[in-house]
């Protein structure tokens, strides 16, 4: 049995022998496992996810955004009107902590302020914000959150110093119809006109992210309806039964709309199609069948089956073709899709036909945040202490939830305490790309019949779990179709449960799951049961529950194919409250995929026969064919994460770190010659090698023990020549790259990291190829910086003195101010210790220059002030974070400055261009920022973001065989525009690889100088561009959206152009215009279908479409 360890053997009890049938050994705890503590600060960024590992689901874009990093204060929108502090909260709308007063209405009305005047032009990197005051906030009602883009921030979870919000619902809220032996809420029994309970499902909350639009078929209804049954009716313009659409057979395969795999949807031929837009959100509903039933071994004799939907998944819509009625997603489809309940040759249920559907989100609620605060439901007249492993309803018209979640997507949970809540805590329905993390969740009254007190997925995909604490509740849940979601680092005293429903490729690792004995359905003293109805059983719930089909089919179905345990820390204990507790599942290494024989979904069996319930039967061993994969292995801590340290602290030095040493080549042991002939050189010349390979260069150098940079000075003409670097003879780096320097008088710098001993140690480096090495110039020892090296500055002195003085690992932080000069860094980080500067969005940048004498190529002169807000020369790897570049001639400008990431920066009023990659400044990223009004003194060179440079200026500007080599560039969720005079990305000759992705262009302000008359014009090849949003109003000078551009031969090729929007204002001719394609017919620029156009003069483009 692979899930019990074998160490430490020693027999069994006789019932726990009887229960396993063999004397299985296990691992035995003598006490109580002590708390364990979730993961917090796990580095869940992109960066540090692992590609899709072969055979397994691809989880790297599981959380907020497909995977981006939580928004922070660059995020905010600097509109004070769209800030509400709590003075404003206050004096604006009687929102004061501490007096007795109750705050729902102060709170939702400045809700509701911000949906009106901020939201309609918010996004994800201009956030409103709605800061709460410390002490106690008293609520009395349900808070619709319906106000996208909004940040709602506590001033610390700590519920005696921080902001807590204490909920006592009223009686509008609390729920006034049970069943009839009052042990749970009726939701079929609280009807107003057309209205369910139900359609409030999973209930009233505290927080309730979703939608108030009603649809206009319960108008009235909504309108006569009193305060206890209006919320039945909002969100309804969501509802499946109104916004669905039927399917149509797809061609060839006419009883399915879509099988596994496939990402194209057909539609019925009726039906309208208004709710179906590119990058709208899509559920796909697969009706239930009787072949479905069998599928799952859930045909039961006392539980009927259902006409409902149990396969379901969120999508974006990439493509709507109305003329052939069908929409494309954004991934393949998880399940088969009949067209209806009987279309896969199955008998009807109950005697009808149930249709499949493709449901539009028409309004969801996105962008929303909670952030540092706690809440509570008070109970007056119960005791907490009666409710610690009582699974039962202590209240049951009291089961109102934490934080509920709804038609909402790309949301978060952050560093929120939740103590004693009426039910859930946090809870979903139809929710997407939501981010729960490093929050504590402890204790809810009611945990009992009609499933209570979970922290539950329910409907949820593609969400991230991570660093969370959960304490006294019934269960972690995934279930009703949950897919593509990552648990990780989190810790609970309560079952991972799979719940049922066809929930599947879910991942749990890193968790830590300590099960007493006392968590089991029988310890209840009222209102016991179960989700579906039933009484409590004998079981005794383990660290894992997985959903049986006869079991689960009570309140849905079986739990679905391949949801994976890895690297979990799981413990049971087993017959008494006092006993040890055992390992479970301890094998770290393995991959256990559940519901899954190795190539499709299978039902855990014993012998060959499905089990009827998880219930005693937890300890079988379903490896080997039945029903659990556990083939894999992997040697790595995470299957998600690349590395699961967290984030190292960020304190300032307070000792200087050891300055760097110089060694110059001359001194070295060089086997060539020491030479002269060529300008540029320190000291007193350089070491030109032999043309051999073998040929080398060593140093004797002294340092401390410990990491240390080299950072190589050098010159190579037109040809790289690799070589190889050693340290006291053992290789430290294979084939390390010196580019050609274009010329042998253009010096240039490379980085390695290396261990070096106390003392004295040999550099060596050593040529790999027949050209020897490349000219050394001298060598640059530099001690590695401590993870707490952070200078702060608050001058534009201690600035200068700061970029001059960088080194790897260290921090620049930058307080709020106005930094006026010239700010220059030639200092290198290196790929594992980059250098950050950072500062917050009102810590400006500005060079009122240019003065002096300009030298005939842009380098770093003395006497000469480049004009330029900020300038990396031969300085890469660095992080540029959070501050403001304005009124300077160049915004940022990047020489020879490869692997620089610029993140949330805002760039504005500028005389040229904003953010510049050139001299090969390959392998950068911009993101997240914002630029605006650019080229206001030359606006043909007004570009936004120029990346590599015209051919023209190949001598200056060209260091890699002639070219500007700023290749594999990522410019990624950027507000370009409006104002931007050239093109808001020009994309040079000479580059290649990179990617244009999430933007949004406003071409208001465009030019028209200097052919400045797109969003983007491609000379380069190999981009893909996908996913942005452009638009064009006047004022202005507009062609078409994107162009290409064929300036040097073989270059403007290989482009693709993928799900982008575009509004040409009845201005642009196309919104992709290929100038040419005679000029790469062996490397076509391609235009996909999924791109869509709107206000066009011609159409999409001007070539054939890509399907």
């Amino acid at each position: 049995m692979p899930h019990l360890s074998p160490a430490h053997r020693r027999p069994l009890a006789l019932a726990v022998v009887a229960a396993l049938a063999v004397a299985t050994p296990v691992v035995l705890v003598t006490t109580v496992p002590a708390a364990g503590q979730a993961a917090a600060g796990l580095d869940l960024s992109p960066a540090n996810r692992r590609a899709p590992i072969p055979g397994l689901y691809d989880w790297s874009k599981a959380g907020f955004r497909g995977g981006a990093t939580l928004p922070g204060a660059n995020e905010i929108n600097p509109d004070a009107a769209c800030q509400l502090t709590p003075a404003e909260l206050a004096g604006q709308h009687g929102v004061r902590p501490g007096d007795g007063v109750d705050d729902s209405a102060g709170l939702q009305a400045a809700i509701d302020a911000v949906r009106t005047r901020c939201s309609p032009s918010a996004g994800y990197a201009k956030l409103s914000l709605i800061t709460l005051p410390a002490g106690v906030l008293d609520v009395s009602r349900q808070l619709a959150v319906d106000a996208d883009y909004l940040v709602i921030r506590g001033a610390g979870s700590d519920p005696a110093a921080g902001t807590r919000i204490v909920f006592r619902p009223d009686a509008n809220t609390r729920y006034d119809t049970l069943t009839p032996d009052g042990s749970d809420w009726d939701e079929d029994g609280m009807t107003h006109g057309q209205g369910k309970g139900g359609w409030l499902w999973p209930g009233r909350g505290l927080f309730r992210v979703q939608s108030r639009a009603v649809h206009t078929a319960y108008a009235s209804d909504y309108a006569s309806a009193p305060a206890n049954r209006k919320d039945i009716f909002e969100g309804t313009a969501n509802v499946h039964w109104k916004a669905g659409v039927q399917l149509g057979g797809k061609a060839g395969d006419t009883a399915f709309s879509a099988r596994t795999g496939d990402r194209v949807v057909q539609l019925a031929s009726s039906g309208s199609l208004t709710g179906f837009t590119v990058g709208g959100l899509v559920n796909i509903r697969a009706a239930n069948s009787v072949k479905f039933y069998e599928q799952q071994k859930a045909v039961s004799a006392t539980h009927p089956m259902l006409n409902q939907h149990m396969r379901q998944q969120l999508f974006t819509i990439t493509a709507v073709d109305t003329a052939n009625r069908r929409i494309t997603l954004d991934k393949p489809l998880e399940y088969d899709v009949p067209v209806s309940s009987t279309s896969d040759g199955s008998a009807p249920i109950d005697g009808a036909v149930y249709p499949s559907k493709a449901s539009p989100i028409v309004d969801p609620v996105v962008g929303v945040g909670f952030e540092n605060l706690s809440f509570t439901q008070a109970m007056p007249t119960l005791d907490p202490a009666k409710a610690v492993h009582n699974y039962g309803n202590m209240s049951p018209a009291d089961q109102m939830h934490g934080i509920v979640f709804k038609w909402a997507a790309n949301s978060w949970v952050r560093g929120v305490r939740a103590d004693m809540t009426g039910s859930h805590p946090i809870v979903t329905e139809e929710a997407k790309n939501l981010q729960i993390v490093d929050n504590h969740l402890d204790g809810a009254w009611n945990k009992g019949k009609g499933g209570n007190g979970y922290f539950r997925g329910s409907r949820v995909w593609d969400s991230l779990y991570a660093g969370n604490t959960s304490r006294n509740l019934r269960h972690f849940t995934f279930q009703w179709s949950a897919s593509g979601n990552v648990v990780i680092g989190n810790d609970f005293d309560s079952d991972l449960n799979l719940h049922g429903g066809w929930e599947r490729h879910n991942l749990f690792e890193l968790n830590t799951v300590t099960v007493p004995y006392a968590h089991r359905s029988a310890n209840c003293l009222s209102n016991c049961g179960e989700e579906g109805g039933g009484g409590p059983d004998d079981s005794n719930w383990f660290p894992i529950w997985w959903g049986a089909g006869q079991k689960a089919v009570k309140w849905s179905g079986s739990t679905g194919p391949r949801n994976v345990f890895f690297n979990n820390t799981m413990k049971k204990q087993l017959t008494s409250d006092t006993d040890p507790y055992v390992d479970y599942y301890p094998d770290r290494h393995r991959v256990y995929q559940f519901g899954w024989s190795g190539t499709g979904w299978h039902h855990l069996d014993k012998a060959g026969a499905p089990i009827t319930d998880w219930a005693n039967n937890e300890r079988g061993d379903y490896t080997g064919g039945h029903g659990v994969d556990a083939s894999k292995t992997d040697a790595g801590q995470s299957l998600f994460l690349k590395s699961v340290g967290s984030t190292p602290p960020t304190t300032t030095t307070t000792t200087a770190p050891p300055a760097p040493d110089r060694y110059e080549a001359e001194n070295a042991v060089c086997q060539g010659t020491v030479d002269s002939d060529h300008a540029g050189y320190t000291g007193t010349g350089f070491c030109n090698t032999t043309n051999a390979v073998g040929a080398s260069v060593e140093w004797t150098v002294t340092a401390a023990a410990g990491s240390h940079t080299l950072t190589f000075r050098y010159a190579n003409g037109s040809t790289g020549r690799p070589a190889d670097v050693s340290v006291n003879g053992a290789v430290v780096a294979d084939d390390l790259a010196f580019p050609s320097t274009g010329a042998w008088a253009t010096w240039r710098t490379v980085t390695t990291t290396a261990t070096l001993s106390a003392g004295t140690n040999k550099i060596r480096v050593t040529a790999g190829t027949s050209g020897g090495t490349a000219n050394l110039d001298h060598l640059v020892i530099t001690a590695a910086a401590s993870p707490a090296d952070i200078v702060d500055v608050s001058t534009s002195d201690q600035l200068r003195s700061a970029l001059t003085n960088a080194r790897p690992g260290r921090t620049i932080r930058m307080a709020a101010g106005t930094y006026r000069g010239t700010f220059l860094s030639q200092k290198a980080g290196t790929a594992s210790a980059p250098i950050t500067l950072t500062g917050p969005r009102n810590a400006v940048l500005i060079n009122d220059g240019p003065s002096g004498t300009a030298p005939s190529c842009s380098v770093p002169t003395a006497g000469w002030d480049s004009g330029y807000g900020l300038w990396l020369f031969d300085a890469p790897h660095w992080n540029l974070t959070g501050f403001t570049v304005a009124e300077s001639k160049k915004g940022i400008v990047l020489d020879n400055s490869h692997h620089v990431t610029i993140d949330g920066v805002y760039v504005h009023h500028t005389e040229e261009e904003g953010v510049h990659f050139r001299r090969s400044s390959a392998d950068g990223v911009l993101k997240r920022s914002r630029i605006e009004q650019i080229g206001l003194v030359k606006p043909g060179y007004g570009e936004g973001v120029y990346i590599g440079s015209a051919n023209s200026n190949w001598g200056c500007l060209g260091n890699s065989g002639g070219m500007d080599r700023s290749d594999r560039v990522q410019v990624l969720d950027n507000q370009i525009g409006p104002g931007v005079a050239a093109e808001h990305i020009d994309i040079k000759e000479g580059t290649q690889g990179g990617v244009i992705r999430g933007n949004t262009f406003d071409g208001r302000g465009l030019s028209g100088q200097n052919s400045a008359d797109s969003w983007i014009d491609a000379k380069g090849n190999n981009y893909l561009i996908e996913q942005n949003r452009g638009t064009f109003a006047a004022p202005g000078t507009f062609v078409n959206g994107y162009e290409t551009h064929n300036p040097v031969t073989g270059y403007g090729c290989g482009n693709v152009w993928r799900s982008n929007t575009s509004d040409l204002g009845g201005v642009g001719n196309y919104a992709v215009y290929i100038s040419s394609t005679s000029k790469c017919t062996s490397a076509p620029n391609k235009v996909y279908a999924s791109n869509t156009v709107t206000n066009a003069r011609n159409g999409l483009t001007n070539i054939p479409v890509t399907p």
